[in-house]
């Protein structure tokens, strides 16, 4: 593309992206942020009919590739078989537990089922079946498995450089998007979108040097199949990503009325200045910290960090590019939506945290000694 049109891209990028940000500003103003956006147009309208296409094509593919079969000519038999082939990667698929992730049940962590029960009835969230503990920093709700079970999941590098308030902030966010009308997050759509990035994961060109030719013609074949699996994957994302932004300035004033205005600012500040840094360490520190307490080293590591460097971090914050094809709009903007909002003192407060932290202490552990293994035989790979 050359550079006209890519400034031209931009400009548009910025100016659908402003427009958005002025219709919820205008809610907010108005105060019905909560109900900002509730329709996503055509657009959203589009992703959910190519959503639906894309859990049929499995049965189309299915029916081909039975009538090919049963033709029993040279030609059909073979182009039969890969049919079904594709049928069957294409099957219906559902999302799973994390992979290394520590299962905390109602019986083991009562007191944080406890307070991630009184932010869901506030949010209005349907009530959460399972609760995992993981290394990532990050935390969601989503739902697992074909019955559809409601799960939250508490990255622990996360929850451990967060503040009591924060912490109420971020879950009362994550559980906010069962409510708030992203299209992701839904049954069609995110069913559809898992489905084609397990796929695609699946058709990934993995061939080596050392394969051998009849491997790297399967590989070959498999990266053919997955090049209109990441067609159809750019295309959904795109047909809903404004839906997404809508949601997550949704999911911020829910956040706020639930956690309270300024543990909502003061989050999304964390995210930039701790929790970056933190990611970072554990990407390429895991390794190094070897016996030590891999917790302690993280806490002191993002402890070190000079106030430059939050500064920097913090300026950083005010330069997110404005794109159309982001799950989330700049934080700038959410946070001049959230300031816009009426003021909200927290509904729900931060209680029996040092209980809560004695229930995380064991499966945080055991989260630590599974990254240090991951890193470990990331060596040998």
């Amino acid at each position: 593309m050359s550079s006209t049109g890519k400034g031209w891209a931009a400009r548009r990028q910025a100016a659908v992206v402003h427009g958005l940000h002025r219709d919820v500003m205008r809610a907010a103003r108005e105060g019905d942020a909560v109900r900002a956006g509730g329709s996503a147009g055509v657009a959203r309208a589009a992703g959910y009919a190519l959503a639906a296409l894309v859990h049929l094509l499995p049965c189309a593919f299915l029916v081909l590739g039975g009538y090919l079969v049963t033709r029993f000519t040279i030609l059909s038999v073979p182009l039969g078989m890969i049919a079904l082939d594709v049928a069957w990667l294409l099957r219906p698929r559902v999302e799973r537990l994390p992979g290394g992730a520590e299962t905390l049940t109602r019986k083991n962590a009562p007191r944080l089922y406890e307070l991630i029960d009184r932010i869901g009835d506030e949010v209005g969230a349907p009530r959460t079946d399972l609760v995992v503990l993981s290394g990532a920093a990050n935390a969601a709700f989503t739902t697992y498995g074909w019955r559809r079970r409601r799960l939250v999941e508490i990255g622990y590098p996360l929850w451990m450089l967060l503040t009591p308030a924060e912490r109420v902030s971020v879950i009362a966010h994550e559980m906010a998007h069962s409510r708030n009308g992203d299209a992701r997050h839904g049954l069609v759509v995110g069913s559809a979108l898992y489905s084609l990035d397990e796929l695609r994961e699946v058709t990934r060109f993995c061939w080596q040097p050392g394969d051998g030719l009849s491997r790297l013609a399967a590989e070959c074949l498999l990266a053919v199949v997955g090049l209109p699996v990441r067609g159809l994957i750019i295309v959904l994302e795109l047909l809903v990503y404004r839906s997404s932004q809508r949601a997550e300035y949704r999911a911020d004033a829910i956040q706020a009325r639930v956690g309270g205005t300024e543990a909502a600012l003061s989050l999304m500040d964390a995210l930039r200045t701790r929790v970056v840094p933190a990611d970072h360490f554990l990407m390429t520190q895991t390794l190094a910290v070897g016996r030590q307490d891999l917790w302690a080293e993280l806490r002191a590591h993002v402890a070190g960090i000079s106030e430059a460097e939050v500064e920097r971090l913090c300026v950083e914050t005010g330069l997110d590019e404005l794109r159309v094809d982001r799950t989330h709009p700049p934080t700038h903007l959410r946070k001049e939506h959230l300031a816009a909002l009426p003021y909200a003192e927290a509904r729900v407060r931060a209680q029996a945290m040092e209980e809560i932290e004695e229930e995380l202490a064991t499966p945080a552990e055991r989260v630590a000694r599974g990254l240090k293994e991951d890193a470990q035989s990331a060596l040998y790979r």
